[in-house]
């Protein structure tokens, strides 16, 4: 219903307003409720906040509301699909964002604020959606309440609300602002600049030395026992499916394809166009000087004029007037003729100069042309639909089972799973030391990693839903604890060790001998004619954007330093030697854009900040009952 009533309001300055604070009240805040248990109270009722009351219809509207936007945003095909235990997260978080609202409209009310019928009449007859020939049409008006499945009582209620809200809010958070010294401060610091001169000491230049003794080898391994201590693994059976995993599965026939293009025929049929090259200045004074030079000059050099002017140039294919951004450009394209520069041309993006380089015959687009990118739109669909109907089957196969036998696996075939066996350890490895085949997203496999920890050996799978659409199901089949290694067992470990540490300390001592001449000599290292390692020049780098061939620690400790200053660092594969040479600090003026927007964040997040603070204490001030038994009653139901 939200959603809606934003298209309402979305055409005003001041319907925008009203439409950001009812997202931040229904989505942003979920602040702290006193919730008490009920055994009284009319049973229609699942919370009372102040003297309002929460109806177990308004949940009901406003619960479905919820898992019907998760539904959409997850795949599903219908919210019943979503998981018992997120459904009832949900509702719970529907009934949070009521509680919100009433206990802002009780405080509204307090303090004397309302909306007069006259008022709210006004703005529901000023509304765009429920124009028609610029007059407010009843029919336009019934028609978006019966779509919405309201009354009009309650949507005048519900729009009356907000209002109040906006009267109570608005005034708190118009008056947030940011100090230009702190804007300038956070600007400096994040744009700031730096450059080094650096030697790099690859581990990989150097060999290890001769092989070592067994009691050399020996004594390493009992100074070093937490490397041959073998960590916990478990022997599981896993699978899981993706909306990605599903899409690699459709298969769509030839036939299928055709009978889709033809049922599209009307948008491969394509009318005469204009191949255009297009360039847009802001200033008039700058379009017509393009356009005087065009003739003598290049494509390429008139980009580059372009460019010099703050403007962009581009080329346009098959242009037509119902592509065009703009009415002024179609009409002036309408009347150009080929191979000529047009006169400047005001557009809603400033001043447009153009040439016809070709026109482009009515035309088919064929269906060999089209035929990869329609498979493509059909396997995408079709993978959309199935992917909701295979978790359910894969959730009614797994429930009541013990395992993940063969039997269940093959009911699973044909559904989009990926099923894995194998031991691994709490790093996700396997026994060879390999990345175990799990999901490559990162926070799923992350906890995919410490509930397989976490879980006993042999309780029964169930389906989990992680990040990013990702399902899983897993069942741990064994557990090896840690221990540890014998030095007979681990004694090829223990060399390749001794190996990696031994070459390391080579390259240690190489690079110390580098940072110790520059410290020594209160010189930086371009300046010591270093002759085994060549200095290089970094590029320029700041907080926000660090360049990815430096380690990020050597990037880091560069902002602590002064120009001249050296520093050593190790990364994973070398140690650099290093010497900040240059230090830039922009002023706002520098790059004005930046500056602004990031005075405006700070604006937002100051007004973000005054008004969580005062959604919070409004929250805290007012009493709410709520009926959590009617509530998990609603959610058992499984109306949803």
């Amino acid at each position: 219903m939200l959603s809606r009533l934003r298209h309402l309001l979305i055409d005003s300055w001041f319907g925008r307003v009203i439409v950001g604070l009812i997202f931040l009240v229904f989505i942003s805040w979920g602040a702290e409720t006193i919730i008490d248990t009920w055994s009284h109270r009319d049973n229609n009722v699942v919370a009372w906040v102040g003297d309002k009351t929460i109806t177990l219809q308004q949940l009901d509207s406003a619960a479905n509301m919820q898992l019907q936007q998760y539904a959409a945003q997850q795949g599903f095909s219908d919210k019943s699909q979503i998981p018992n235990g997120v459904r009832a997260r949900l509702v719970n978080q529907a009934l949070q964002k009521l509680i919100i609202e009433d206990n802002l409209i009780v405080t509204a009310e307090k303090s004397g604020l309302a909306v007069s019928d006259e008022a709210l009449r006004n703005l529901v007859f000023s509304f765009p959606a429920f124009q028609k020939d610029g007059k407010f049409d009843r029919e336009l008006f019934n028609q978006y309440i019966r779509q919405t499945n309201q009354t009009e009582v309650q949507f005048l209620e519900m729009l009356r609300n907000q209002l109040i809200i906006s009267g109570l809010t608005v005034p708190l958070v118009s008056g947030a602002s940011a100090s230009d010294i702190m804007a300038k401060n956070i600007f400096a610091f994040s744009n700031e600049t730096r450059q080094l001169n650096y030697i790099q000491v690859p581990f990989n230049t150097y060999k290890p030395d001769a092989n070592p003794s067994d009691a050399v080898l020996k004594r390493y391994y009992e100074n070093h026992l937490s490397e041959f201590t073998v960590p916990e693994y478990r022997k599981i059976k896993l699978i899981f499916i993706s909306p990605e995993t599903v899409q690699k599965g459709v298969e769509i026939s030839d036939q299928q394809v055709s009978q889709y293009y033809n049922s599209r025929k009307k948008e491969f049929q394509k009318p005469e166009s204009k191949n255009l090259e297009i360039v847009t200045v802001k200033d008039q004074k700058a379009a017509e000087n393009i356009a005087a030079s065009w003739g003598k000059e290049t494509w390429e050099n008139i980009q580059k004029q372009a460019q010099q002017n703050s403007g962009f140039a581009t080329t346009i294919p098959e242009f037509t007037p119902q592509s065009s951004p703009s009415v002024e450009l179609a009409n002036a394209v309408q009347k150009a003729a080929v191979n000529t520069v047009s006169t400047p041309v005001k557009t809603p993006m400033g001043w447009s100069v153009f040439k016809v380089t070709g026109i482009v015959p009515p035309h088919e687009i064929a269906l060999d042309q089209v035929k990869d990118q329609l498979k493509s739109e059909l396997v995408q669909s079709q993978s959309k639909q199935d992917f909701p109907n295979n978790i359910k089957k894969i959730q009614d196969v797994l429930a009541g089972s013990q395992g993940l036998d063969e039997d269940q696996l093959s009911k699973l075939g044909g559904l989009g799973i990926i099923a894995v066996t194998g031991t691994l350890n709490e790093q996700g490895l396997t026994l060879q030391g390999n990345p175990a085949p799990l999901p490559s997203d990162e926070k799923v496999k992350k906890t995919m990693l410490v509930n397989i920890f976490s879980k006993a050996k042999n309780a029964p799978a169930s389906l989990i839903l992680g990040e990013n659409n990702i399902y899983y199901a897993f069942v741990v089949e064994d557990i090896v604890p840690t221990h540890q290694e014998t030095f007979d067992k681990a004694k090829d470990l223990v060399l390749h060790s001794w190996q990696q540490q031994n070459i390391k300390r080579q390259a240690n001592i190489a690079a110390t001998a580098v940072f110790k001449q520059a410290q020594d000599n209160h010189k930086p290292i371009q300046d010591l004619g270093i002759q085994q390692f060549p200095v290089k020049v970094s590029e320029s780098f700041s907080r926000l954007n660090p360049l990815k061939t430096l380690p990020p620690e050597l990037q880091s400790q560069a902002f602590s330093m002064q120009i001249g200053q050296t520093t050593m660092v190790e990364s994973p594969d070398s140690f650099y030697v290093a010497s900040l040479s240059n230090i830039t600090t922009p002023a706002p003026k520098d790059n004005s854009s930046a500056y602004k927007e990031l005075k405006d964040n700070l604006i937002q997040a100051n007004g973000d900040d005054i008004y969580s603070s005062f959604v919070i204490f409004v929250n805290k001030q007012g009493k709410v009952d709520v009926n959590q038994k009617a509530v998990d009653a609603i959610v058992k139901q499984g109306n949803y």
